[in-house]
């Protein structure tokens, strides 16, 4: 009794098992019919669509990226003609800068000839007065310098002028430094007086001081060709007398015998 029970039990288990493999079977065979519903492999043409589809797909995605690489070149572009416009808009100041600076310059270089000038003027007025009876070559070159300085200042020459005018200056300070020099021989020598009496004419126009030296008051100015006679010599002055009986000092420079 109990090995009948125990064949029926088994046969029972082992239809339940083989139904169960009969459901999985039939479920795998759906699952794969519907992957491949023939059960073949793909055909050349399905093949080539598929290969068609995916070309299509990348020239979609070169299109979208060559669109963007052209929006990115355009915008570069634009920033490159802001750049230029920038840079152009820079040079152009620079050279504004420049041209104010030059006109500045030009303005500041007129306003200090003309300066210059000026003071040249006065030292060469002094020099002269000092060396009135002298031919002093610093005094002629002098003149002649700050003649030509003026020149090149009415040519806008600027430049041109301030050297002139340096030259001039030098020129002018070295006439008084001799002068300096010559005066300071003349008060320490002492007055001499010729072996007889001098002819002499006056070879330039000269003025008869009452002392030998510029500081002494003038007592007349003397044309030239005026006849003088000279009595005493101290340095570069002469004691004379003139037509008339007045006597005075005179530079011997501006004598000559007769």
């Amino acid at each position: 009794m109990q090995g009948h029970r125990h064949r029926f039990h088994r046969a029972h288990f082992l239809t339940a098992l083989l139904s169960v493999v009969v459901a999985l079977s039939a479920s795998a065979c759906l699952t794969t019919g519907k992957k491949q519903p023939s059960g073949r492999p793909e055909t050349p043409a399905q093949k080539l669509a598929g290969r068609d589809a995916t070309i299509l797909h990348l020239k979609e995605e070169i299109g979208q990226q060559t669109s963007e690489l052209a929006a990115k070149d355009a915008l570069i572009k634009q920033l490159e003609q802001w750049l230029l416009s920038q840079q152009r808009m820079l040079d152009d100041a620079m050279q504004e800068v420049v041209r104010v600076q030059a006109k500045q310059r030009s303005l500041e270089s007129r306003a200090e000839a003309a300066s210059e000038i000026a003071e040249a003027e006065i030292a060469l007025k002094s020099l002269r007065d000092k060396a009135a009876e002298t031919n002093r070559p610093e005094l002629a070159n002098a003149e002649q310098l700050l003649t030509r300085a003026t020149g090149e200042f009415d040519k806008q020459n600027f430049g041109g002028a301030l050297y002139l005018i340096g030259q001039a200056k030098s020129q002018i300070k070295m006439g008084e430094l001799r002068l300096s020099e010559q005066h300071r021989a003349e008060e320490g020598e002492a007055e001499m007086p010729f072996v007889v009496p001098l002819s002499l004419t006056l070879n330039a126009r000269g003025n008869l001081r009452e002392g030998p030296g510029q500081d002494f008051k003038v007592l007349v100015t003397l044309n030239p060709g005026t006849r003088i006679t000279a009595y005493f010599t101290k340095g570069a002055w002469m004691r004379v007398e003139i037509d008339g009986g007045m006597s005075g000092w005179i530079g011997r420079s501006l004598v000559s015998p007769n």
